[in-house]
């Protein structure tokens, strides 16, 4: 008789450490690079490629789609991850966190679940529920996705500053876009979660498994309704734009007000929506 279901497949996987280690893997490509402490993950090639050419990025050394802004000491990096979902956006951050980032800003799409969000409405990530699998190989299933407070307020701070209206509430990440049904619909707007996205719940667990901190802010790129999908992603590439470009005009200034520093080696208020089966941002499909 078979045993019942684990996910992942061995138990308590993450008490174990790894063989391949992203600092073996950057001491083996790239030995001598370092990199900015704060990177802005940006799932979009089309606005990653204007605001590369508008703000006279530097590409950072040999990892391919990785930019440094300003090209200086003190910078932030912005970054396209090699796929959309989660599994290729953390392999990306662990190479990232390897080269000295400390602080990871997701600026996505997502789905808008609650029907009081429109296409181009801004929304911050507050938490989010693990529907994801690549979460589970960092922490067990009970750990909650919340982002970092203080980068999070931070993000807010940008928001604000640049007159930038957005909410905040907690996200349903998932590794399977076109299984996305009506009964988690209806599930999920019980539960106060506004969006659905493909990386943030991996994204924060990552982030407090490595000691690191991270956030995210979504576009609101599609409607999900019980009568079916809205999509509106390529009429939002502007807003996207719009908002990396506010975070990376922040960039140098840290969470508190410090100087952000080039690195040398390496909570929501919501009620956020708890994770009830043994599987856990944007809902990134851009990549044209």
């Amino acid at each position: 008789m078979a045993s019942a279901p684990s996910f992942p497949h061995l138990p308590h996987k993450w008490r174990h450490g790894s063989l391949v280690r992203p600092r073996d893997f950057i001491r083996y490509y790239f030995p001598r690079l370092r990199g900015p402490r704060r990177c802005v993950l940006l799932w979009s090639a089309p606005v990653l490629r204007e605001l590369v050419e508008e703000t006279g990025a530097r590409p950072l050394g040999g990892l391919a789609g990785t930019f440094v802004v300003p090209p200086r000491a003190r910078s932030v990096g912005v970054g396209l991850p090699r796929g959309i979902g989660a599994p290729a956006t953390i392999s990306y951050c662990e190479e990232l966190a390897a080269l000295g980032a400390r602080e990871f800003v997701g600026v996505g799409f997502a789905g808008a679940l609650s029907s009081e969000l429109a296409p181009g409405d801004l929304v911050v990530c507050d938490g989010a529920v693990r529907d994801e699998g690549t979460s589970h190989h960092y922490a067990p299933a009970h750990v909650a996705a919340t982002p970092s407070p203080s980068l999070t307020a931070w993000v807010r701070g940008v928001l604000e500053s640049a007159g930038l209206p957005y909410r905040e509430g907690p996200s349903w990440t998932t590794d399977a876009p076109y299984r996305e049904t009506r009964v988690e619909l209806r599930r999920y707007r019980s539960e106060g979660v506004l969006t659905v996205d493909m990386e943030a719940s991996a994204l924060f667990v990552f982030a407090r498994a490595r000691r690191v901190r991270a956030a995210s802010v979504f576009v609101i790129s599609d409607v999900l309704e019980e009568s079916g999908w809205k999509p509106h992603f390529h009429r939002m590439r502007p807003r996207l734009a719009e908002i990396t470009r506010a975070l990376l005009r922040a960039g140098s200034t840290a969470p508190g007000g410090r100087a952000a520093r080039v690195g040398t080696a390496r909570a929501g208020s919501r009620g956020v929506a708890r994770p009830r089966s043994p599987r856990g941002a944007g809902r990134s499909r851009d990549r044209s």
